[in-house]
């Protein structure tokens, strides 16, 4: 019996000698080796020597999820997103060995992404000029979604977790293509969709409008007719007629260049009655005149005079009533359909404020008759743009501190507004720089669209798309304007990339 104790020590010995001049070796395998999101995975940790061991865990992405004081390990795992996930597992024993072992094991989605919407920005692309795609994309089990365009025989690829998706096109000249898109979230997992895209030649202006009246003055039985002539280098698309704020005509047309338009606006009561036009052309470019009319018992003389064509925010401006007639009973000045003055003064002052406003005189006599004369003006401010909203993807920029994101490819949005009037298409340039201003190293330039403007021309917005490596950055929007050409510059915002 001793001789037996002695071999069974014996044994055991020389085994805790061995391990402890070898290594001890692990292993981690996961069953199936390429799981799709919401399934089962069996993930097991296994060792060269499993005697005497203290301490076994598998992790997932850092996290714990295992552990226990024996080998095998198995875990069961139901990844829920498609992706590259890090599996770890780690061993301790009784010798003091300390082991561990990392594997990547890739999720694979297969349901195919949903193209919810794909709008080309501009609208109206034009030749020469920057085209981008807002591709509008989801998927419940992977956030990361590759787009590919292909325009003719080139091919765009991006690959972001930004939503909408924007893909630079190739620059295009004036003509159709053929425009076929694919988005996935792996090889397994596709939808794709064609279309043709058309470009167009370059719009150089808005349209040109003229309105006018047959007379000043209609008494409240008479329909009034306004004239309009309106043309554009491209194809006109709308006219709206308001009035007193009100719609009261709107004619869309179709490969229309020209018009001359008599409407009829019917019969009002007595007073001065407003009249804005708006007409835009295909491409969203729009022009607006607005104007005055005057109802009464009868035509009255009047006409209005102002003491300077091109003021600047500030000056003080003179309008005067100057007339024939001789029994006046009432004079009223108008500035954009608000009353400034009204009695029996021939003129009064006005202090400018920038944009374009309408000038009006109503002028009543004491037999009923009535006149009214009107003119619009430009106050050019000398105040450039500000820039309301700058992002890359969802992250706000700011000028006084850095924002953080994560590497990768976004698109990048700029939302401007101005006092008067923005510029009607035409691009932001926002110049990328590991130096802040003015020691500018500029690594890249980022060319925004424009997007959209609004209806009161004092709001646009342009968006672009580009790539972030890690790193700090301070970027540098130029090219931004209003219609006088004030220019914004000598701003930048902050970007920590990590």
């Amino acid at each position: 019996m001793k001789w037996y104790l002695f071999i069974i020590s014996a044994v055991i010995l020389l085994l805790v000698s061995c391990q402890q001049r070898s290594d001890i070796t692990i292993s981690i395998s996961v069953d199936p080796p390429t799981p799709t999101p919401n399934s089962t995975a069996t993930v097991t940790l296994m060792a060269s020597f499993d005697v005497g061991i203290t301490l076994s865990a598998i992790s997932v992405d850092g996290k714990t999820v295992q552990s226990s004081d024996v080998l095998p390990l198995k875990y069961l795992w139901n990844p829920t997103e498609a992706k590259d996930y890090i599996i770890e597992g780690y061993v301790e024993n009784i010798f003091g060995q300390k082991k561990s072992k990392q594997t990547i094991v890739t999720v694979l989605d297969k349901t195919a992404p949903t193209i919810d919407q794909i709008r080309v920005v501009p609208t109206f692309p034009e030749a020469d000029s920057a085209i981008y795609l807002a591709i509008n994309a989801r998927d419940a089990e992977s956030k990361l979604i590759k787009a590919v365009a292909k325009v003719g025989s080139e091919s765009k690829q991006v690959q972001t977790i930004d939503n909408p998706i924007i893909v630079e096109l190739p620059n295009l000249g004036e003509g159709e293509y053929p425009l076929s898109i694919t988005v996935s979230t792996s090889d397994y997992a596709k939808t794709a969709t064609s279309t043709v895209l058309t470009v167009y030649p370059a719009d150089r202006s808005p349209p040109t409008v003229e309105i006018n009246f047959s007379k000043n003055s209609y008494s409240v039985q008479e329909n009034v007719i306004l004239n309009i002539i309106a043309q554009d280098d491209t194809e006109l698309s709308s006219v709206l007629v308001e009035c007193n704020g009100t719609a009261t005509y709107e004619r869309q047309f179709t490969k229309t260049k020209s018009v001359e338009l008599p409407v009829n606006l019917g019969n009002f009561g007595l007073g001065l009655q407003a009249v804005v036009v708006t007409v835009k052309d295909v491409r969203g470019k729009t022009t607006v005149r607005g104007s005055y009319f005057a109802v009464g018992l009868g035509p009255a003389d009047v006409k209005l005079k102002i003491n300077n064509t091109n003021p600047s925010p500030g000056d003080l401006i003179q309008l005067a009533a100057e007339t024939v007639e001789t029994h006046v009973k009432q004079i009223t000045f108008y500035v954009d359909r608000e009353i400034i003055s009204q009695g029996t003064a021939f003129s009064c002052c006005w202090r400018a404020v920038s944009g374009r406003h309408t000038l009006a005189v109503l002028l009543e006599t004491t037999d009923g008759r009535t006149g009214v004369d009107c003119l619009q003006i430009d106050v050019q401010d000398n105040k450039p743009p500000r820039i309301d909203s700058f992002k890359v993807g969802t992250a706000q920029l700011k000028t006084d501190g850095f924002t953080s994101i994560q590497a990768g490819y976004y698109g990048v949005r700029i939302t401007i507004r101005d006092d008067t009037a923005v510029k009607q298409g035409g691009t932001i340039t926002v110049i990328v720089s590991s130096n802040e201003f003015p020691y500018i190293n500029p690594i890249k330039t980022v060319v925004l669209v424009q997007e959209s403007v609004s209806d009161d021309l004092k709001e646009a917005s342009y968006v672009g798309a580009t790539s972030f490596t890690q790193g700090r950055f301070y970027l540098l929007p130029s090219g931004i304007a209003d219609v006088y050409e004030n220019q914004l510059g000598n701003l930048q915002y902050l970007l920590e990339v990590r």
